[in-house]
């Protein structure tokens, strides 16, 4: 009963099939990151609706949440596949993925797709100061930012990387909340963290629940990960 919390929305709109598209084109392109938007969309809306905001927020924010990464696709492939950690300047021209995707995104004039642009160009913005690309501090950064920040982070713990193995939940909420040599929990919203930690138990099932379907990977079709990212469109 836990599980079926977190789970994708069954709405459909015009704003819901351009995330679609523009994240399949994404994890087209990299497997290796293969359903992290539609994840980071699933725990941004239900830690959203723990926030108090209402049903229709939540959707819209999961909606965005779906294309904070967007701006990858104007990353060289090499730098974003490097089997091991990046050089500065490397570093530097993954950073600029965020920009990138305001650019892709912004000036349409749907709301929906307006607050994805705003997400994809602050969700790596953190609580203390530190991130990019604006260094926005505290509540200068949206709610919707914040939420996604920490839900972007899990999943990126979770995931196998070309340099390193996914994290299993226990580890990846303990860099969340004690940190590590690239994390600190001085970059989320305090509120929000305690949320986050509030449905730490949610979060494990589902993920465990789809641990057979390669989460860290290549979704296989019509097995049971495949269909609830399908439900969400």
């Amino acid at each position: 009963m836990v599980a079926r919390k977190l789970k994708p929305s069954r709405t459909a709109s015009p704003s819901r099939v351009a995330a679609q598209c523009l994240s399949r084109v994404l994890e087209t392109r990299d497997e290796i990151t293969h359903g992290h938007a539609a994840r980071v969309g699933v725990l941004a809306a239900r830690l959203a609706g723990l926030l108090g905001l209402p049903a229709k927020r939540c959707e819209e924010i999961s909606r965005a949440a779906l294309m904070h990464d967007i701006g990858k696709l104007v990353i060289p492939l090499e730098i974003i596949q490097r089997p091991f950690p990046l050089s500065q300047e490397e570093w530097g021209i993954i950073q600029t993925h965020s920009r990138h995707g305001y650019t892709i995104l912004s000036g349409t004039g749907d709301p929906d797709l307006e607050l994805a642009a705003e997400i994809a160009l602050h969700h790596h913005e953190r609580h203390d100061g530190s991130g990019y690309p604006d260094g926005l501090k505290g509540h200068d950064i949206s709610l919707p930012n914040r939420i996604t920040a920490i839900c972007d982070v899990y999943d990126a713990l979770r995931q196998n990387r070309p340099y390193r193995s996914g994290m299993s939940h226990r580890d990846a909420m303990r860099v969340i909340i004690n940190g590590d040599h690239r994390t600190a929990p001085g970059q989320f919203d305090p509120d929000v963290l305690s949320a986050f930690q509030g449905i730490s138990g949610e979060v494990d099932a589902y993920y465990t629940a789809n641990t057979d379907e390669k989460l860290h990977g290549h979704v296989t079709t019509g097995t049971t990960l495949d269909r609830i990212l399908k439900a969400s469109w």
